[in-house]
C-alpha cells in the first residue's frame, strides 16, 4: 500500500515537472518570437525613416533625377494638355497656370490633333544647385498627322528641344517655377549666336558656355518663353 502511495507521489511530482518544464519551454520560444517580430518591426520602422530622409532631402536639392521626371511627364502625352495631371505636381501654381494659357492658344489648338504620341526618349541635364537652375537637351519622338481624314498618313520624327527650367522651394520642395524651350541643340545655339543673353545662366559640367546662347532669331518665343509646339 505504501509503495503504492509512494509511486503516485513520485508520478504527480514527475508530471509537474514536466507540466513546468513544458511552460518554461513554450515561454522561451515565445520570447524568442516576440524578440525576433519586435527586431524586425524596428528594422521595418528604420528603414522606412532613412527612406522618408531620403525623399524629403531628394525633394529640398536640385538633381539630375528630378530633373529628368519632370521633363520625362513633360514630353511623353498623347496629345498636347493630355499629361497636365502628370506634370502639376512638379510645378508652381503660377508656372502651370502659365503652361494651361500658353496651350489654350488659338494656334496651338489648331495644331494639337495632328501632333500625337509624343514619347521622351533621353535628356542631356545640367544642374545649378546654387541658383536652383537646369538646363537640359532634350530628345523625344512625335507623331504628325498631315490629315485629319485619313489617320493612317502619320510619321514619327525625333525632335530635339534644349530647355531652361527655374526651380523655387515651395512648402520644403522643388518646383518648376518657369519653364522656356528653344528648337534646336545646345551646340546649334551657341553657333548661331552672335551676342550673349544673361537670362540663360552658366551651368558648371555643362559642354558649352550656356551665357554666351542667344536665342536663334528664326525661333519664335511665346510670351511666357514657350515655342508653340
Amino acid at each position: 500500500m505504501l509503495n503504492k502511495v509512494k509511486a503516485r507521489f513520485l508520478i504527480g511530482v514527475g508530471g509537474l515537472i514536466a507540466v513546468s518544464f513544458m511552460v518554461m519551454i513554450g515561454y522561451t520560444i515565445g520570447s524568442q518570437s516576440v524578440s525576433k517580430q519586435t527586431e524586425h518591426q524596428i528594422r521595418a520602422e528604420a528603414n522606412k525613416l532613412v527612406t522618408k530622409e531620403k525623399q524629403e532631402e531628394r525633394a529640398t536639392v536640385l538633381s539630375d533625377e528630378l530633373v529628368k521626371e519632370f521633363l520625362t511627364q513633360y514630353f511623353t502625352k498623347v496629345q498636347l494638355g493630355e499629361n497636365n495631371a502628370r506634370i502639376k505636381p512638379y510645378m508652381t501654381d503660377s508656372a502651370f497656370s502659365e503652361e494651361e494659357a500658353n496651350q489654350n492658344k488659338a494656334i496651338n489648338q489648331v495644331y494639337k490633333d495632328y501632333m500625337l504620341d509624343y514619347r521622351f526618349e533621353s535628356a542631356s541635364i545640367y544642374v545649378n544647385t546654387e541658383s536652383n537652375v537646369a538646363l537640359a537637351e532634350v530628345t523625344y519622338q512625335v507623331t504628325y498627322v498631315s490629315d485629319l481624314s485619313e489617320q493612317q498618313q502619320r510619321t514619327t520624327q525625333t525632335e530635339i528641344k534644349t530647355v531652361m527650367l527655374s526651380y523655387s522651394k515651395v512648402s520644403d520642395k522643388l518646383l518648376v517655377n518657369q519653364l522656356t524651350i528653344w528648337n534646336g541643340k545646345l551646340e546649334d545655339m551657341k553657333e548661331a549666336t552672335n551676342g550673349a543673353n544673361s537670362s540663360i545662366p552658366t551651368i558648371q559640367g555643362c559642354r558649352t558656355d550656356f551665357a554666351d546662347i542667344q536665342i536663334k532669331k528664326n525661333v519664335e518665343v511665346t510670351d511666357n518663353g514657350k515655342d508653340d509646339f
